[in-house]
C-alpha cells in the first residue's frame, strides 16, 4: 500500500500543462507572462523550441529545459493552440526594448500548419511599427520574398538597435544571391553568425 506521505509527493511532481497553467483555447493568440508558471512550462516549451531549432542543429542559446526561462531580456511571450487539445502547438519569444518587440526565437510542434501560423504572424508582426528581428538563411528569404518584410540597411542604425557592433556585409557574405542588403556578422553563443535585421524597429 502506497504511504501517504510518498503519493503526496508524486502528486506534486506532476506538472501542469500549458493548456492548464495558461487557460488557452483553439485559435486564439495569447501573450502572457511566463513567471508564474516557469517550473511547469519549461519542459514542453523546450520540446517545442528543440523541434523548431532541429534542422540547424537546435538554438543556440537554449540547450536545455533549465535555459528556457534564464534570459532574463526574454519579457515577451505569445503562443496559440491549433490542434484543440488545449496545449500551445507555437510559441514565440523575445525582447521589449525602446525600440519595439524583438522576436528572438520559436518553438513549435513541427506540424505543416504550426510552421505556416509561424511564417504567417512572424511575417505580419514585422510589416508592423514596433516589431523587428534577426534572421537568418531559409527564414530570411522566405520572410523577405513571400511576405515582403523589409530590412535594416546601414551599420549605423542596425548597431543602435542591437546596442553592439557588427561586422558590416552589406551583401550576404555566405550567399551573394540572397536577397537584401543589409547582411552583417557577429558572435552568438561562441560562433560567428551571418544576419539580417527585418521589421520596423521604432525611433530610427
Amino acid at each position: 500500500m502506497i504511504k501517504l506521505k510518498t503519493l503526496l509527493k508524486e502528486i506534486r511532481s506532476i506538472k501542469e500543462d500549458s493548456g492548464e497553467a495558461l487557460d488557452t483555447q483553439k485559435d486564439k493568440w495569447i501573450t502572457f507572462d511566463p513567471k508564474p508558471k516557469e517550473k511547469e512550462l519549461d519542459d514542453e516549451f523546450f520540446k517545442l523550441i528543440q523541434t523548431a531549432y532541429k534542422e540547424i542543429g537546435g538554438n543556440a542559446k537554449i540547450k536545455s529545459a533549465g535555459d528556457v526561462f534564464s534570459e532574463p531580456r526574454y519579457t515577451y511571450w505569445t503562443g496559440v493552440d491549433l490542434h484543440g487539445d488545449e496545449n500551445l502547438d507555437l510559441i514565440m519569444f523575445g525582447e521589449k526594448t525602446s525600440f519595439g518587440i524583438k522576436f528572438t526565437g520559436v518553438g513549435h510542434d513541427g506540424e505543416s500548419d504550426s510552421k505556416k501560423a509561424y511564417l504567417d504572424s512572424r511575417g505580419k508582426a514585422l510589416n508592423t511599427s514596433g516589431f523587428y528581428g534577426e534572421v537568418s538563411g531559409k527564414l530570411a528569404a522566405i520572410l523577405m520574398g513571400k511576405y515582403g518584410a523589409t530590412s535594416v540597411n546601414n551599420k549605423e542604425d542596425v548597431e543602435k538597435v542591437l546596442g553592439k557592433p557588427v561586422e558590416w556585409n552589406g551583401k550576404n557574405p555566405e550567399d551573394a544571391a540572397a536577397k537584401g542588403d543589409g547582411w552583417y556578422t557577429r558572435d552568438i553563443g561562441g560562433t560567428k553568425h551571418a544576419k539580417i535585421l527585418l521589421g520596423k524597429p521604432k525611433s530610427i
